[in-house]
Order: structure tokens, then sequence, then C-alpha cells
């Protein structure tokens, strides 16, 4: 923050919030607008952080981030505690809300008093004596309708937007969530093998997603692990690479590309598949990507800069034959977000150098209309001397057997 001139930030996206406190900024954040949540971290040391969360989540919140300044506003979510003592829940109820500083006949927000939350904003930034300072703020996140808000709120402020440090703080992952995103990475693999040994011609996308998510969600029972949250699936069958495509058949290409969600983090790993056979020109393909793969794999260590692994990689795939081959990026940062795809991108105007506890989707996709789609995807920790691949398998193109 010194170095960039700020004197506080203003975090307000959900996965920020988690990643610096390590606690849910509550549901109303959900919804992807400022006022849901926020945590002030002030440049001197000396002064504690604010938090502002939904009144649901303020237990949770600080027990949970250990802020002991935590401010609330309120949700559309009516809750209050009954505690027993009483034969009738109303009264017990009522004189315990009035006690509690709780208004008869009070109404709550649709969703959450935007206004309470930047009123509160306003007050605790005043309190740490920062209402003409230098706040950053995560522009990247925030809406352009929500931005005047802020504006209103502290007028006297200059805002800066401090989206690239806080992605850079971000890319290093802690302990959990190396954790979370090792244990994704391997229901997805366990499931990604299962569909691979079950492949056939007949099945179509949404009957292969069918059986690689049974499998993961089979394997985390095993385990008696977490299971995913959710989860996500990119299969494409034929000639088109992206779409899902029609019933598999002898000679197609089968693209897998998934992921698994476990408490917001999404693994992402990947093989391709041939039905039957593959043509000569479809291994062509994919021995190029293999190539580079590996080329890239090896260039990846700490200290190294993400956009010499990109030159390396492209290089080695053109250097086998296609001269026109180019692609923005052979991978990128996972954690905790909207989707699979966070910075550092692995790409040739990346800035980025790979540090120890990045966790990065390494990839070398081709996209091909009249052959398929190719790709080989491992999601990989960097170390201190290497990397690891997170959830290892085969990277050899796989061949479907059909069976006599």
């Amino acid at each position: 923050m010194q170095d960039a001139g700020i004197d506080a930030l203003i975090l307000a996206q959900p996965e920020t919030i988690r990643y610096a406190t390590g606690a849910f900024a509550g549901v109303a954040s959900f919804w992807r607008r400022a006022g849901a949540a926020f945590v002030i971290v002030p440049g001197d040391r000396a002064r504690a952080p604010v938090a502002i969360v939904g009144d649901l989540q303020a237990v949770s919140f600080r027990e949970s981030s250990g802020i002991a300044d935590v401010r609330t506003h309120p949700l559309w979510v009516e809750s209050t505690r009954f505690d027993g003592e009483s034969d009738r829940a109303a009264p017990a109820i009522v004189e315990r809300d009035l006690r509690e500083g709780r208004i008869a006949g009070a109404s709550r927000p649709a969703t959450y008093d935007r206004a309470a939350a930047f009123g509160l904003l306003r007050d605790a930034v005043g309190e740490l004596g920062l209402s003409r300072a230098a706040l950053g703020l995560e522009l990247g996140f925030v809406p352009a309708a929500d931005f005047p808000l802020f504006e209103k709120a502290l007028p006297h402020a200059r805002f800066a937007d401090c989206t690239p440090m806080v992605e850079r703080l971000r890319a290093v992952k802690s302990v959990e969530e190396i954790a979370l995103l090792r244990s994704a990475a391997e229901l997805a693999c366990v499931g990604r093998r299962a569909l691979l040994r079950a492949l056939r011609p007949g099945l179509d996308a949404t009957a292969m997603t069918g059986i690689w998510r049974e499998a993961h969600i089979a394997e985390a029972a095993r385990r008696g692990v977490q299971a995913a949250d959710s989860d996500w699936a990119y299969i494409a069958v034929g000639g088109d690479g992206f779409a899902p495509g029609g019933a598999a058949k002898v000679g197609d290409i089968v693209k897998i590309d998934v992921g698994c969600v476990l408490s917001g983090y999404s693994s992402d790993g990947a093989r391709t598949a041939a039905i039957g056979r593959a043509s000569s020109a479809q291994r062509e393909v994919y021995d190029a990507l293999r190539r580079g793969f590996e080329v890239g794999l090896e260039k990846l260590r700490p200290g190294v800069r993400l956009a010499a692994v990109h030159a390396a990689v492209a290089r080695t795939i053109q250097d086998v034959g296609f001269l026109t081959y180019a692609r923005g990026h052979f991978g990128h940062g996972v954690g905790a977000s909207v989707w699979s795809e966070e910075w550092p991108f692995i790409s040739a105007d990346s800035d980025a150098i790979a540090e120890p506890n990045m966790v990065l989707a390494f990839e070398t996709p081709y996209y091909v209309d009249g052959l398929g789609g190719f790709i080989i995807e491992d999601q990989v920790l960097i170390g201190e001397a290497g990397v690891e691949v997170m959830a290892p398998s085969s990277r050899d193109l796989h061949v479907a057997e059909i069976g006599g």
C-alpha cells in the first residue's frame, strides 16, 4: 500500500473478503453488488481493521475473522432467538427482542439496506481518520452503478484501483486454500478417469457429464471428505470442439474439461479421448500439444516469468509444423472466483513471475473444426524448487475401446 500511495483498502468483493479474513461475507454478497459487505484495512498497522456485514452473519463473521469491530446492517432475513424459559414463544421472543433494541412494527429491506451499509462505511472511515485519505477500491469488481455511492459517502476521499494489488495477493494461496484446491482436483480427476473408462459410441455430452458427476460424488463419499458444492463440465463431442455435439461415434474426439468446486474454490483439469480410433491427423495435433505441454511444464518453475513459459510452449508447437498456432494463454490461476480462471495468466504479455504456493491450471488446447477439440490440462502447485501436479493422470491420448 505504501508503494501505491494508498492509505487503506476497502475490500468489497466477496472472494477477497474471504481471502483477507477467512470469513464468509454473507448471503447478501451473492448479489455481487457493493454494500453487501466491506472490510476496511488501514495501511497503518496500529489501526485495527473494521468489517461491515449483514446482521445475519455478524456473530459467525466475528468468530471466523478475528476482527473485533464488526458492524452490521439489516438484511431481509428475519431471525431471533428463543431461550426456552417460557411456555409461550411470542411473549418471550418479543421481550428479548425489545431488550436488545429491536423496535415493534419495524420493517426489513427486500434484500439489504445499501444506504445503511454505506453510512456505516462513512462512519468507520471517519473514525479511522481516513475521510480525506487515498483509499484503494476494487474497481475491477464494483459495478459502475454503485461507484457514485462511494463518492457520495466519502466525498473528500481519493479512490484508487487496488484490483491488481488484490489479484497479486490472492494468487499466492494459504495452506487451507491449497487443501481445498487439491481435494477438488483429485475428486474431478477420479470422475474424469471413470468417464474415460465408460466412453463408448452413443453417449452424448449430457450423459458423459452425468457419469463424471456420479463418480466424483461417489469418490467423496468413499473417502469421507467434503463433496463438491457444485461442479462444471465443458465436454465437447465430435468435430467442433466447443459445442457439446451429438451422440459419440467411432472416430470422434471428446474434449473433457471439468472442475469441482469446494467452498467456492474450483479445480480445473482436462484430457482428450478418441472413440474407437484416432486418425493420423488427430494424433498429429495431439502430439504437438503434448510436446508443448511437456516443454512448458519443465519450464514452469519458481522465479520464472510466465511470459517465458508462454513463449516456450508456443514456439514448440509452431516448430513441429503448426506455424499459425496462436493461443492467448496457456493457463491461469485458480481459486475462489465466479468461474475457474483468475489472475495470473500464462500469456505473452504477463508480467507475473511464478511464486511458491501459486496454484495454476496449465493447459495446451487447440480447437480444430473438422477434427475436434484437443486439450491437456493439469492443476499444478508451485513449490519452492519445482511444481507438483495436484491430481496426476496419464497424458496419453485416450482411445476408448468399443468392443468386438
